[in-house]
């Protein structure tokens, strides 16, 4: 073999070596998609942890934006979404910033049967570490926020009712 093609195949096999392909996706080290089977059998939730964005999937195809991002796409995983009694109502939660959402979806025709709305609009914190949770009462509507890093706690409540007072959040 004469020492170009030496050269070459050196080459390519560094090149194979190093994983390096033009076009490969960047690695990416957390999770930005997550499914959620409800207990409606025929539905799936796909909640883009870095964005908040929801979406409903139909077993038949059909796809329902739940709601819209709340974040920037930063790369920084932080929602989650928590199931409750009721099989139509998650509870989104922001695990940097202490959100909350109530979000439901629906098999009814029309946008208004699926909804995102704030528990609590305020941030709780300002970093971007991961710390807070949520644990379930006695009632169905009720919970604790927590913070895991310094044991704060919020009770809150999501309800069915649209009028004002339903939905609220109190320091413990």
């Amino acid at each position: 073999m004469n020492k170009s093609k030496i050269f070459l195949l050196s080459l390519t096999f560094l090149f194979l070596l190093s994983g390096s392909v033009y076009g490969e996706e960047p690695e990416v080290s957390y999770v930005q998609f997550k499914l959620f089977q409800t207990r409606n059998i025929h539905n799936t939730l796909r909640l883009n942890t870095v964005t908040g964005e929801i979406v409903q999937i139909q077993n038949n195809g059909l796809k329902f934006l739940v709601t819209l991002p709340l974040s920037p796409n930063d790369g920084i995983e932080r929602y989650s979404l928590h199931k409750t009694k009721n099989m139509w109502t998650y509870i989104l939660l922001d695990e940097t910033k202490g959100k909350l959402w109530q979000c439901q979806f629906s098999v009814k025709e029309g946008d208004d049967s699926r909804f995102c709305l704030s528990i609590n609009s305020s941030s709780l914190s300002s970093t971007t570490i991961r710390k807070f949770s949520i644990q379930p009462l006695t009632s169905m509507f009720q919970y604790y926020l927590i913070n895991q890093l310094n044991g704060e706690m919020w009770m809150f409540q999501w309800s069915t009712k649209d009028e004002d007072g339903y939905r609220w959040i109190k320091k413990q």
